[in-house]
């Protein structure tokens, strides 16, 4: 049996990357899972009061962005040299560059106690893909 859990942000993710068409399929995919980072999830991660980002909650296994080493827990701080704020900043900045035709996106990524830069390709969402999540299974 196959859960289908879609959050307000996966589905704003679906929306932008689909010009307002969920179609998964057609969706630019990073192998990530996201979601703005709050006041509750900064002291539930441990994060500085003034980190603003989008939090990394989950990540696609076999995804590019498991292999350059992002994790739960994560927090995204920029694209590309652009401050992102929540999850839709990240969301439409990811967008944007697909549009323009990048075939890649370069994220600040804050986490484990240093500040690095990972550059991440920009895909089209596999037909089916397990996402790794913190949690009981």
């Amino acid at each position: 049996m196959i859960t289908l859990r879609l959050c307000a942000a996966s589905i704003c993710l679906l929306l932008v990357f689909c010009g307002g068409a969920l179609r998964a399929q057609d969706a630019p995919h990073v192998g990530l899972k996201i979601r703005t980072l709050t006041p509750d999830l900064r002291k539930q991660h441990n994060l500085g009061a003034d980190l603003k980002g989008a939090l990394v909650t989950g990540v696609t296994a076999g995804s590019a962005a498991q292999e350059k080493g992002l994790s739960v827990g994560d927090v995204i701080v920029e694209v590309g040299g652009k401050p992102v704020a929540t999850s839709k900043d990240l969301a439409d900045k990811i967008a944007e560059a697909r549009n323009s035709g990048a075939g890649s996106i370069v994220l600040a990524v804050v986490g484990r106690g240093d500040r690095r830069e990972v550059t991440l390709p920009i895909a089209q969402a596999p037909a089916a893909s397990k996402t790794i999540l913190p949690g009981p299974k």
